[in-house]
């Protein structure tokens, strides 16, 4: 069983409804890690600079190839605690808008699964 955590919104800020902080359900605790790990720029943490994803170094403004990028983040998403497999992965890259969205299916330790839109 997955620990409960703080529930963040759409907005990734704190879930607050009548001025309670809400809690999250399994499904949406793993959820939620895997989004942490994939929105969190390598460094950005300042009790542990090695956590995240090297955007700045590997990601942004590289010539890297569209496989390269998503051995990273497959490798990040299958380092996340709760994370038993990787059912879909899609990156899609709007070149006018320079929007990267990344679309994926995990199954959790628990065996659900869970979709995840970034």
């Amino acid at each position: 069983m997955f620990e409960k955590d703080l529930l963040l919104s759409s907005s990734h800020d704190l879930a607050v409804k009548n001025f309670d902080l809400q809690l999250t359900n399994d499904e949406n605790a793993i959820a939620q890690r895997v989004k942490r790990a994939l929105l969190l720029f390598k460094g950005e943490y300042f009790l542990d600079i090695d956590l995240g994803m090297p955007y700045y170094t590997d990601i942004l403004g590289t010539k890297n190839s569209i496989d390269s990028i998503r051995s990273i983040f497959i490798s990040e998403i299958r380092g996340v605690e709760g994370v038993k497999d990787i059912e879909s992965f899609d990156i899609i890259f709007n070149d006018a808008t320079r929007v990267l969205t990344i679309k994926l299916t995990i199954i959790d330790t628990l065996n659900n699964q869970v979709d995840i839109t970034l």
